[in-house]
């Protein structure tokens, strides 16, 4: 019995890595092309950071987030264009990127649902906008 179980296990093992790998290898190697709308979003982004430094496009961010309803999907996507547009074009803060993790290891640590209950935002709304600061700092 105790062989049948860990056969077993070992084959579960090797079927998770196994779809891993597969979702790496079919992952996109650059991000779809946005619609026209949400370069405008992401555009949008970029001319308001243009005025302030990367803490203060999380700020930004955070604070429309805050006023999207949990199921306003279309809105909160977009409002991610607007934090990763901000980011690229926003003024660097010295540390700014210090302990974020990739989004793989976010997997594990889930850093980003602990950066939302520092800020008090809800997670469905505010773990899409620190996807945008992981990759940001990840590039």
């Amino acid at each position: 019995m105790k062989r049948i179980l860990i056969g077993a296990g070992a084959i579960l093992i090797l079927l998770v890595i196994a779809l891993v790998i597969a979702l790496i290898v079919k992952m996109p190697k650059h991000p779809p092309k946005l619609s026209g709308h949400d370069a405008e979003i992401e555009q949008e982004g970029m001319e308001f950071g243009k005025t302030i430094d990367q803490r203060g496009c999380m700020t930004e961010g955070l604070r429309r987030g805050n006023r999207l309803g949990l199921l306003d999907i279309d809105a909160q996507i977009e409002n991610e264009y607007f934090v990763r547009g901000c980011l690229e074009s926003s003024h660097p803060v010295e540390g700014f990127c210090d302990g974020v993790p990739t989004v793989w290891k976010n997997l594990i640590t889930e850093w980003d649902e602990k950066q939302c209950d520092k800020v008090n935002v809800p997670s469905t709304i505010c773990k899409g906008i620190f996807k945008e600061k992981m990759e940001f700092c990840h590039r």
